[in-house]
């Protein structure tokens, strides 16, 4: 793996690890989700938090929305079909959480005023991320073109009730996770502390309430091995919580690195889903230069869906973002055969980059589940 860069001044570690090394110091081990959301989302010296370019071919990871304008386009084209089954409202929201820079909102836009001239007049644009560098750089690349069109937000409890879409890419596998093991007999929580060279290592610990039923349920499922190790995601209730009071009519669609239920917790995958990404490599160790490397974890998709079916959501689609992209991408394609334009081969070759098995096709799966009117 490559190594990160450190300051000279912190003695060859990361501001950060000085940071959270203090705080352990002072009041013990810390749960997990703790030093996740620290690593990540601290102000000053979290991964999200600074000016360094983490996406793209110069970050540390590709995304669907990095691979070039073809996401957007079939994404746009998709909420542009649902408007029009919903009657063509004269206002659709489209709220986007973890909007990052603006770039997915830019290829949406950008698409609907090209080529779905009625359901833009419609549309409105909502861009939800809590740093200030990010939405700055957010309303950079929007304006002025789109000036009228999107509004950038700190919190999704901003915005009021619309009818729409809530639409998050690469969101929930950065949510703060806990760690639980099966080990001695019983399970533990993983927390964070020092080893003896004042390292960071997991110290197992009792488990919180939360966890407790969370490991109740997976006794369920059957045998666990000594040293099995997954993880719980506490944000997601409340996010599709969030979700749910914003949206009165209309999708959540969410891509994501995830898997069902039965897969994620299957006894043979002893180690979790936990890894890491630094300049497009990848690790399993998440205590190692907080800070500098993004940390994810994999979605429980089927958990996603019963919380989201618990507030009034009802399944519309569920699988990879192949058969997903492919599904509502068919119109788009044919017209690409009609008319053939310098730029359609750029197009097909990023279509293939979004769908193809041995690239994003099958890494992501997408849920798209939709809120109606009660009658």
């Amino acid at each position: 793996m490559a190594t990160p860069a450190f300051s000279e001044e912190s003695g060859g570690e990361t501001a950060l690890a000085q940071e959270i090394r203090a705080r352990i110091l002072s009041q013990g081990p810390i749960p997990f989700r703790e030093f996740m959301a620290t690593a990540l989302y601290d102000p000053t010296h979290g991964y999200y938090a600074g000016e360094t370019q983490r996406v793209g071919k110069e970050g540390d990871f590709i995304t669907s929305v990095s691979a070039g304008r073809c996401f957007g386009l079939i994404l746009a084209r998709r909420l542009a079909s649902y408007w029009r089954e919903i009657g063509s409202p004269s206002e659709f929201h489209i709220i986007e959480p973890g909007a990052h820079d603006g770039a997915l909102c830019y290829d949406i836009l950008s698409e609907a005023k090209t080529t779905q001239t009625d359901f833009y007049k419609a549309l409105h644009y909502h861009l939800i991320e809590t740093t200030p560098l990010l939405r700055s750089r957010q309303k950079t690349k929007l304006s002025p073109e789109f000036s009228d069109k999107f509004s950038c937000h700190a919190s999704i409890t901003d915005i009021q009730q619309v009818t729409g879409a809530v639409l998050s890419n690469e969101l929930l596998d950065a949510f703060p996770v806990d760690i639980v093991r099966y080990q001695d007999g019983k399970w533990h929580q993983l927390t964070v502390g020092l080893d003896s060279h004042s390292q960071f290592t997991f110290v197992a610990a009792p488990l919180s309430d939360q966890l407790a039923e969370f490991c109740r349920d997976l006794e369920n499922n059957g045998f666990y091995p000594e040293g099995y190790t997954t993880e719980f995601n506490p944000g997601i209730k409340p996010f599709v919580r969030e979700v749910a009071n914003v949206l009165t009519r209309g999708l959540m669609i969410t891509v994501d690195y995830g898997h069902h239920s039965e897969d994620y917790y299957h006894p043979d995958r002893t180690e979790g889903t936990l890894q890491t990404y630094y300049q497009h490599q990848k690790s399993d160790n998440p205590l190692t230069a907080p800070g500098e490397i993004d940390i994810t974890c994999h979605v429980d998709f089927t958990r996603l869906e019963n919380e989201a079916s618990a507030v009034g959501f009802k399944l519309v689609s569920l699988g990879t973002q192949a058969s997903y992209l492919t599904n509502h991408a068919k119109h788009w394609l044919l017209e690409l055969e009609k008319v053939m334009t310098p730029e359609t081969p750029t197009l097909l070759r990023q279509f293939q980059t979004l769908t193809h098995p041995a690239m994003l096709g099958t890494r992501f799966m997408v849920l798209e589940m939709e809120r109606t009117v009660e009658k």
